[in-house]
């Protein structure tokens, strides 16, 4: 590490007491001028019929109170934002933790812990973003929770090697101290950007939220909110200029220790790269906390240029200038980067897993004699067979335990075909749903119908994710779902209740899952359960819906 521990805890140390006296300087500022105002105005409507403007300045006695006010006021705002601020700012990021079953979010996880025995076994914890954007942020707090967050579009879109470059430059934040100064004044000063807003709903002209001031001294009055706005507006410009001055210098230091750890600058120059030039904020929530983030989540003009007026406005330095210093470290250059991400962008796609499509039958051994033939399904609904139970296979010579044949081994083992899925069953077959691993998350589909039931958090990982290809089946009815809304020709849904579907998960009360389009805009009719949030998609219902949204994006970027 480039600094040693205790220059790390001296550095943190002075900032943050910079950022809190800061803090009760801005207090101090507003509510003094606040009070000169407010007498000066006062004065204005004391002196009958004169608006002739004078300030007129608190004495001694009073400003030494307005500071003992906002040294109360500034210490409370810090005490209340400080806690649990973690999980405050998670909250409007909207994270989740990862999923253990979630093939891509298990090599998150890896990555995590391998970036903190590389760091000298700094507790780290992963989270994500569903959204299809692409960045990464790093949070801490006073108790030395510290979180890695990245986004689905980043597990998607990046290779494992690049992800190691991104958690590593997100790690450097953490184990150098200036994440905890970053995360404290991103949080501090979000209550001014609200405030500011506020102002500017109440400025709006000609609606009901305008502001409307009647009679004598209107003037002063507007002229006062005239003045409190600016005041907020210029706060908000000097807690920015704090905020800034400690975000953007950081990020180089931060890519010089990521490359230490990983001894990798390529993997990092492509991904700050394919961060900067893809979806670096479509979708993310909370893009007014810029400085947790690798890269700006809105891109400005300002990022990329040098100079002081930059210095102090720009959250992160010049793409430009940390992949010129990323690429001459790895001898390469800004062409070779393109066309490695193109290359990636090109991925195969794998096909749709099945379910018990064999057309196979065995004979299953219990209680001293052979009983069958059974099919697939039907062997799905064997309740008493177990790993170490005798069967053979129709035309087959060997006899073999039900965890050595392969097409079966999933109904009776936990192996990476799927499993028996909790108890759920099929709401149309009341066959059981087998666990299968569908673009890198887990959904429940039956053997017999096609059918899948899907979490609705896990629907937008799996439109994320791209791992599948579509057939010309799936195209075909996709095409005719877009060809009826270019006409406007709707089919009306069904919704009689005797058609609707009970929930497998909530079977037992009353609840059935409503008939609806998955949005209006994609015209996929589904089965979705209001009160858990499951949701059923008939045979290629997920796969079409997949496509729809895939293409639409298509054609938006094209």
């Amino acid at each position: 590490m480039p600094y040693s521990f205790t220059k790390i805890e001296e550095d943190k140390t002075k900032t943050i007491g910079f950022v809190f006296s800061f803090l009760i300087f801005v207090y101090f500022a507003v509510f003094w001028l606040i009070a000169v105002l407010s007498v000066t105005f006062f004065n204005i409507q004391a002196t009958s019929g004169s608006y002739s403007f004078h300030l007129v300045f608190l004495p001694f006695s009073q400003t030494l109170l307005i500071l003992a006010f906002a040294f109360i006021i500034g210490y409370v705002h810090w005490s209340f934002t400080t806690a649990n601020l973690i999980t405050k700012i998670l909250g409007v990021l909207k994270a989740e933790k990862l999923n253990p079953k979630d093939r891509y979010h298990q090599m998150f996880s890896n990555i995590v812990d391998e970036v903190s025995v590389a760091t000298g076994g700094r507790k780290m914890e992963g989270v994500v973003i569903p959204t299809m954007a692409l960045n990464a942020f790093a949070l801490a707090d006073f108790s030395g929770q510290a979180v890695i967050g990245l986004t689905e579009g980043m597990l998607a879109r990046l290779t494992r090697a690049q992800i190691e470059a991104v958690v590593g430059h997100e790690a450097a934040h953490i184990v150098s101290g200036d994440c905890l100064s970053t995360t404290i004044t991103s949080s501090l000063f979000e209550l001014f950007s609200g405030a500011l807003r506020g102002f500017e709903i109440l400025f709006q002209g000609g609606g009901r939220r305008g502001v409307r001031v009647h009679g004598r001294g209107s003037g002063a009055v507007i002229g006062f909110l005239l003045l409190i706005y600016c005041l907020l507006f210029v706060t908000k410009l000097l807690s920015q200029i704090v905020r800034l001055f400690i975000s953007r210098q950081r990020e180089y230091r931060a890519d010089a220790i990521a490359v230490r750890l990983t001894r990798d600058p390529l993997s990092l120059a492509e991904a700050l790269y394919a961060i900067s030039y893809r979806w670096r904020g479509g979708g993310l929530p909370a893009q007014e906390l810029a400085s947790i983030f690798t890269v700006n989540p809105t891109y400005s003009s300002i990022d990329e240029e040098d100079g002081l007026f930059s210095e102090m406005f720009s959250t992160h330095p010049p793409i430009g200038g940390r992949l010129d210093v990323l690429l001459d470290m790895a001898h390469s250059d800004v062409e070779l980067v393109v066309k490695d991400i193109e290359r990636q962008a090109q991925k195969p796609r794998t096909a749709v897993p099945e379910v018990g499509t064999s057309s196979a039958k065995w004979v299953v051994h219990k209680d001293g004699a052979w009983q069958g033939p059974f099919d697939m399904t039907q062997m799905m609904t064997l309740g008493w067979i177990r790993p170490d139970t005798w069967v053979q296979r129709l035309g087959g010579k060997k006899v073999q335990l039900a965890y050595q044949e392969e097409d079966i081994r999933h109904i009776v083992t936990k192996s990476e075909h799927g499993k028996q899925s909790g108890g759920y069953q099929c709401p149309k077959c009341n066959l059981p749903l087998t666990e299968v691993n569908y673009e890198g998350t887990e959904v429940h589909k039956c053997s017999s119908c096609r059918g899948t039931l899907v979490e609705q958090s896990d629907i937008q990982r799996i439109i994320i994710r791209q791992e599948v290809g579509f057939s010309e089946k799936i195209k075909k009815i996709a095409r005719g779902i877009q060809r009826e809304a270019r006409l406007a020709k709707f089919t009306a849904i069904n919704r009689d209740p005797k058609t609707l579907l009970k929930c497998p998960k909530c079977q037992h009360s009353r609840t059935r899952m409503m008939r609806m389009f998955y949005t209006e805009a994609y015209r996929v009719e589904v089965d979705k359960c209001f009160a858990c949030g499951l949701v059923w998609f008939d045979t290629d219902e997920l796969e079409v819906l997949q496509y729809l949204i895939e293409h639409s994006l298509d054609k938006s970027h094209s």
